[in-house]
């Protein structure tokens, strides 16, 4: 993995909440705060993104690059596993869901090309009102009861870089939330979190600025594990500067910007994370002892496109090509 090309220490609470107090968005209502937490407390890696955002998702013509399509990398095997039992199943939780939120673990590279693999799981947001029947979107799929949960279960054929099938779980849960995994482990274990009381599930709080960042409408965030990895190489931990403890990234896509900020546990700030390319590493400005910072372009141009590929990869969305 790290021959191919990739595409894809504490601080306190109050400097990023002064960090991200002049770009705050609406805040997060009740469902999506837990939700968050559930994945947080079970994944490596989570991202959140409105549904209308991910609805953009049609690739466009042509051979220009794009940062920003670097984005939907996380949604990518939503998108996908319901655009595969139709295009109606796809437009239908995005039309009925408000957002959405992902976590990613144990990260495994593709055989030969393709995107890194993960143990996967989306929880969709109901927007307001009733939980919808969607039982018509699902007509291609198997209803049946998984784990005691009645839900559904479809197989992708293989793709590129991954020469078995791949099958997913899905069921509406708890009046307010979609949830899709492709691993029955983690369905199980996020539903039943979802569905256990109100205080069994409190807003996650370990975090660094979690009610801050989390108030965009885009963000992702990695709390870097190095030990225990399935396949260090896809999860970015064997090249990663070793200081690096957390990474977070959130975007506007409608101005066209990204920020980031890294956490490190050398406090020295003598040398820059290598989350960014050589050529974008000035970028990246020292925030107080262990935080680095730096303001990225989502534009269409090499530059930025090459800066974002070369950070998915250590959000866990490393392509091989």
């Amino acid at each position: 993995m790290t021959k191919r090309r990739l595409q894809l220490t504490a601080i306190a609470s109050i400097a990023f909440t002064l960090f991200f107090a002049h770009s705050r968005c609406d805040a997060q209502t009740g469902a999506e705060v837990r939700a968050a937490s559930v994945l947080l407390k079970q994944f490596e890696v989570v991202a959140y993104a409105k549904t209308e955002f991910l609805s953009g998702s049609e690739p466009q013509g042509g051979a220009e690059v794009d940062a920003e399509s670097h984005l939907r990398l996380p949604f990518l095997a939503l998108i996908g596993s319901l655009r595969y039992l139709g295009k109606t199943t796809e437009s239908g939780i995005e039309e009925s869901y408000s957002s959405v939120v992902v976590g990613a673990r144990d990260f495994i590279s593709p055989q030969g090309l393709g995107m890194v693999n993960s143990s996967t799981c989306y929880i969709g947001i109901l927007k307001s009102g009733a939980q919808p029947n969607v039982e018509t979107y699902f007509r291609q799929a198997t209803h049946e009861s998984i784990e005691g949960r009645q839900g559904w279960t479809w197989s992708v054929p293989p793709y590129e870089g991954y020469p078995k099938p791949t099958k997913f779980y899905a069921a509406q849960i708890a009046d307010s939330y979609f949830v899709l995994s492709n691993n029955l482990q983690d369905f199980q274990a996020v539903t039943t979190s979802l569905t256990a009381p109100e205080g069994a599930t409190a807003a996650f709080t370990g975090v660094p600025g979690w009610t801050a960042f989390s108030a965009q409408n885009y963000w992702l965030y990695r709390s870097v594990r190095r030990s225990g990895a399935i396949d260090p190489d896809a999860a970015g931990t064997s090249v990663l500067t070793p200081d690096v403890s957390a990474i977070f990234f959130f975007a506007d896509p409608g101005k066209r910007q990204g920020t980031l900020r890294v956490l490190s546990s050398d406090t020295t700030m003598k040398t820059k994370p290598n989350v960014l390319p050589d050529s974008e590493l000035s970028r990246l400005q020292s925030q107080g002892a262990g935080t680095w910072q730096a303001i990225l372009p989502l534009a269409k141009d090499e530059p930025s496109f090459d800066a974002m590929f070369h950070l998915f990869y250590f959000l866990g969305y490393g392509i091989a090509i």
